[in-house]
């Protein structure tokens, strides 16, 4: 065998390597690592106040709402599952929702801090976040009552860009308001305004005046997945650059 073609199958075997990591991390991105990040106020539920304001209009795409503000309102919570929207498809484009930009399911208190979220699976729909576990020891351990669902609304340039920055495992900051919101003259959109609901109408819909990222966990397998990318990259430009072993 010649030296061209055994570097080829060094190749080959590295890019397979390669690529078997990178899905492996992949599929590990959002474990939760056993030391987790904190601040002070991810004890803490939101917290909201009654307010008397009245309604007023914003615009998204091309599109008029009218958003009417119930409770003013900070939420300090640990990601554990999103979903952005994108013009075009979807319910949202359906319904001509372009102000809601994501929705992004939380926990916080002894959720946050206690539980083992690798026992729990969570994930967004359109509208909603589930959570499903087989141990039943986690499931009584879990505070239903500190894990929301909130549908995010803002015409902000700047708060978009912090919630397209959102991953699993973040602790975020939003600050604005409780609110209904739809287009004039047509049925509003709700919120929840309780921790303790369940099921339909239970998510919060807050529109969005601040947010920050306070904290992202360290996940080794985030920085092993480009390890992996990197691999695959280096193993196409020697693949493309070897010498082509000549046929007799």
């Amino acid at each position: 065998m010649s030296l061209s073609i055994r570097r080829k199958h060094w190749i080959t075997g590295f890019l397979l390597v390669s690529i078997a990591v990178t899905v492996t991390a992949w599929l590990n991105r959002n474990t939760f690592p056993e030391t987790m990040p904190w601040v002070p106020d991810l004890a803490f539920e939101p917290r909201q106040s009654s307010v008397n304001d009245a309604s007023f209009i914003t615009e998204a795409n091309d599109v008029r709402y009218e958003v009417q503000p119930l409770y003013d309102y900070e939420l300090t919570g640990l990601v554990v599952s999103f979903k952005r929207f994108t013009p075009g498809i979807g319910l949202h484009e359906r319904w001509n929702d372009y102000i809601n930009v994501a929705d992004v399911c939380v926990v916080w208190g002894e959720n946050a801090s206690d539980i083992d979220l690798n026992q729990f699976d969570f994930w967004n729909l359109e509208f909603t976040c589930y959570i499903q576990t087989r141990d039943m020891a986690a499931w009584q351990a879990f505070d239903q009552d500190a894990l929301a669902n909130n549908h995010l609304l803002t015409d902000n340039a700047y708060v978009q860009s912090v919630i397209d920055d959102l991953r699993v495992g973040d602790i975020v900051r939003l600050e604005g308001q409780l609110v209904e919101y739809g287009e004039p003259g047509r049925q509003k959109r709700g919120t929840s305004t309780t921790r303790t609901d369940r099921g339909n109408g239970a998510c919060e819909t807050i529109f969005v005046e601040h947010a920050a990222i306070l904290g992202s966990m360290n996940n080794s397998w985030r920085s092993i997945f480009w390890l992996g990318v990197f691999g695959i990259i280096t193993a196409l430009i020697a693949w493309f650059t070897s010498p082509v072993a000549a046929l007799r």
